[in-house]
């Protein structure tokens, strides 16, 4: 058995494409590359092999109970034994099953040591705004892939790209793994209000432009405000995806005539967010002031910060939401993290990444400004905050009343806008969720095997197990303690000078890649572009 620690630079060249022959004459013991500086972008390559070995983890299956949120425990060490992109067995290594001398310790060519580490399956972003060249520069892809891998999460569903047919190809090359990046479904925007609305405002209508955003690649449908939320266009929208066999239709009700009761009987996938949840429990309109506009993004989402409480004064009429939610098999995707600006801008303003692993075009979109979706804090005050802690509380509660009924929850970060990173703004919704009340198992879950669901990947996405797709996370340390140990190297535990942390190798379909080194990567990519927009000023 060999083991060895290279530069990121040799690392990169004796990784790339690593193949060996099986049954292994030797194994190849494989580490991260050392060090914390920037790395180029490119410089990370797949670590590859016909039988490759995550050996001796603690697993956390993100697996439980079915039409139950009741996960199982963790178990290890063990040892994961992946061959064609596919988990074969799994061999466990406790102090019973080693006296019983029946585990017999598995080889291979490629060996992960998982030893004191936990082992997760891949994580979903179910709500994510991939950004194009407009919102993070010419490499703009492979940054915020790197983000989101740095961090585990080898899934992610599309909420309206910005540039459809440029997401469509990146799709193509994930798919057939010519670049490095997370698998993506892409959920074509139904045109609004704020954008083009040439078409799509009849069922007819509606019904045509789904036949054409499938015909170009679209897997799914997301309805955000305007005409894809009248109730008869919803409901042509949902039907003819389903007879196409698309992944489905998420809704961004927002303040529309669709609640999420009219949403859930029209069949759509999910809800997002939270709007048209407490809309649906009102006996008449929300109590808005009387120079009201929708369209006015500060007086909007000041008043959104009101919906909860107004709505928490019949718990009996949201009751029932919630129960035709979950006899309807709508699941909800409740993306905690991207509203927490608006409870406490001052601290969303200096978390510690924002100097090195933000894109300068994000941080001037992301200022107070009147011209640009969602940085809409020009005038916001202390009333706005507390009205939105307690829009929280509530919203927690009903959402844990949710999944704890049997209601698919699914987990999105909605990250790229209201300072939130792509990556970073997935793991605060860990701790978010975990916040409500949901046991740390159970956000693991959630994350996994539930958001598989809500995507219709489940079928081979199925968490840890023998035959499922061998998506896994290394993490350093036990996440279950501190979900903070998901976040990128370095923020882990505050007010320290502890190192440790972090995920350590991200394993999409059988490829590892080392994450802190894809992290590096977006850094370096970061600090090229930020000189490059000094020396144009």
């Amino acid at each position: 058995m060999t083991t060895f620690r290279l530069s990121p630079s040799l690392l990169a060249i004796a990784l790339c494409g690593m193949v060996v022959g099986h049954p292994a004459a030797a194994e190849t013991v494989v580490e991260p590359a050392a060090g914390a500086e920037p790395i180029p972008l490119g410089t990370t390559k797949a670590v590859t092999g016909k039988r490759m070995i995550v050996r001796g983890g603690i697993m956390v299956t993100g697996r439980g109970t079915p039409a139950s949120g009741r996960a199982v425990p963790p178990e290890g060490p063990v040892d994961i034994i992946i061959e064609q992109g596919r988990i074969v067995d799994i061999v466990p290594f406790d102090a019973v099953s080693a006296r019983s001398g029946l585990a017999t310790r598995p080889t291979g060519d490629v060996v992960i040591d998982a030893s004191g580490k936990y082992v997760l399956p891949g994580l979903f972003d179910l709500h994510a705004h991939i950004p194009d060249a407009r919102q993070a520069g010419a490499h703009s892809y492979a940054y915020a892939f790197r983000l989101w891998l740095g961090h585990g999460f080898t899934t992610l569903r599309d909420a309206g790209a910005s540039d459809f047919p440029a997401l469509v190809e990146q799709k193509r090359l994930s798919d057939a793994h010519s670049i490095i990046a997370p698998r993506v479904q892409i959920y074509k925007r139904w045109p609004n209000t704020a954008r083009t609305r040439d078409k799509g405002h009849t069922p007819d209508e509606a019904r045509a432009l789904v036949r054409q955003y499938r015909s170009q690649g679209a897997d799914g449908i997301k309805i955000s405000h305007g005409p894809g939320t009248y109730p008869d266009v919803i409901a042509a929208i949902t039907d003819e995806a389903a007879k196409l066999g698309m992944g489905g239709v998420m809704v961004d009700l927002k303040v529309s005539e669709a609640d999420a009761r009219v949403a859930s009987q029209a069949g759509v996938t999910s809800i997002e967010h939270w709007y048209g949840v407490p809309d649906a429990a009102l006996s008449g309109t929300q109590n808005f002031p009387y120079d009201y506009n929708y369209l006015d993004e500060l007086q909007r989402f000041r008043q959104a910060g009101y919906l909860w409480k107004q709505a928490d004064a019949d718990p009996d009429a949201l009751e029932a939401v919630i129960d035709e939610l979950i006899a309807n098999k709508t699941a909800w995707v409740p993306t905690f993290a991207i509203y927490e600006a608006s409870t406490d801008f001052m601290r969303v303003v200096t978390l510690p990444w924002r100097e090195t692993l933000v894109h300068p075009t994000m941080l001037d979109q992301w200022r107070p400004r009147a011209d640009v979706h969602a940085s809409f804090h020009t005038d916001w005050k202390t009333s706005d905050e507390i009205a939105w802690k307690d829009n929280y509380q509530r919203w927690m509660r009903w959402l844990h009343r949710f999944w704890a009924k049997g209601g698919l929850v699914g987990l999105g970060s909605d990250s790229g806008s209201q300072q939130s990173l792509y990556g970073f703004g997935a793991v605060r919704e860990f701790e978010l969720m975990q916040q409500a009340g949901i046991h740390p198992l159970d956000v693991v879950k959630i994350a996994t095997t539930n958001s598989a669901a809500v995507a219709g990947l489940d079928k081979g996405l199925c968490g840890i197990r023998q035959g499922c797709i061998a998506d896994l996370v290394v993490v350093d340390g036990n996440p279950l303690d501190n979900f903070k140990l998901l976040y990128g190297a370095g923020f882990a535990h505050y007010g320290t000078d502890r190192s440790g942390g972090g995920v350590i190798w991200t394993i999409k379909e059988g490829e590892a890649y080392d994450a802190q080194a894809l992290l590096r990567e977006a850094k370096w990519y970061v600090a090229q572009e930020k000189a490059a927009a000094g020396a144009s000023d």
